[in-house]
């Protein structure tokens, strides 16, 4: 049976907690951490300690998950391809994926996707992936991907209550003109004549969040930082189509959207800010901007 280790020190500012306290904290499903009772899979300093037990700055806990019950998923391993990397550590890798790239395989054999260029990566140091969240084939930029399952449930936790934050990148029409930071709230359907599109639907949606600063503006374009706050497929490229402001080159929602390429898009999913699995703190990622914003980016400090 595989046992999944992670040794984690308490950091000088902890404020104390039970052992129990902190397995929930790190949002461990309740059915390992009753295994980790049951065969003595959490030791502080070295020697198992009830749940009860106070810990304290400096302590080290040591975990080990015997009983996930996360399916590995199969992706099909090939040869290495090239792939971006923003970000590694034991737990997770950040990569860039390409616009025009599928996201992950939809059938058996289906090998020319994002998850199975990292999925091979790992598989060269003897690791897995494990997919935690999605990009549009049409959308490019930064991915979370676990590289184990003991810190698929605390990431999936992250983004149910939107602590994983992610920020994208999009470019739009010059009008109508956006004020300088604002919501788009429109719950999102699927769409009644298109089984590929989303819609705002007031009476069937749900709810839906996407926040927006306007970092810079010409007569005929305007950059945009986008939040997402929900995670409703299409999100930002819906609610800027009902705006009237359809990302430029969407190849769904934009204007002659059949003759556009599905890698032209300009929508980027450009930082990722996540709490540390079993862990403490923060992390970030970002993806490097491709080519095709250089011209809309004339104003914008943090590309330069």
């Amino acid at each position: 049976m595989t046992a999944y280790q992670h040794r984690i020190v308490l950091p000088p500012d902890y404020p104390g907690r039970s052992v129990r306290e902190q397995l929930q904290a790190w949002w461990i499903p309740k059915k390992w951490q009753h295994f980790l009772r049951i065969e003595d899979g959490v030791l502080v300093n070295g020697r198992y300690q009830s749940m009860n037990t106070r810990l304290h700055a400096g302590d080290l806990v040591s975990l080990a998950f015997t009983h996930v019950d996360h399916p590995v998923q199969d992706y099909n391993v090939t040869a290495r391809s090239s792939l971006v990397i923003c970000h590694e550590d034991p737990d997770v890798l950040v990569v860039d994926k390409p616009a025009g790239k599928k996201m992950h395989p939809n059938h058996a054999g289906e090998s020319n996707t994002l998850m199975n260029a990292a999925a091979s990566y790992l598989a060269a140091s003897g690791g897995a992936a494990f997919m935690v969240h999605r990009l549009d084939q049409a959308t490019s930029g930064a991915v979370l991907i676990a590289k184990n399952p003991a810190v698929v449930p605390p990431l999936n936790r992250q983004l149910a209550i939107k602590t994983l934050h992610r920020e994208y990148l999009a470019v739009v029409p010059g009008t109508p003109v956006l004020p300088d930071h604002g919501h788009f709230t429109g719950p999102i359907a699927h769409a009644i004549n298109d089984v590929r599109r989303r819609t705002v639907d007031n009476k069937n949606g749900q709810a839906a969040d996407t926040e927006f600063r306007v970092l810079d503006r010409s007569s005929e374009t305007q950059l945009l930082l986008l939040t997402l706050h929900s995670g409703r497929t299409h999100q930002i490229r819906v609610h800027l189509a009902h705006a009237g402001l359809p990302i430029i080159a969407d190849p769904l929602y934009g204007p002659a959207a059949d003759q556009i390429p599905e890698d032209e898009m300009l929508l980027h999913a450009w930082r990722l800010t996540w709490a540390t699995p079993l862990g403490f703190g923060t992390q970030t990622a970002t993806a490097p901007i491709p080519a095709r914003f250089r011209p809309y980016l004339r104003a914008w400090p943090a590309y330069r």
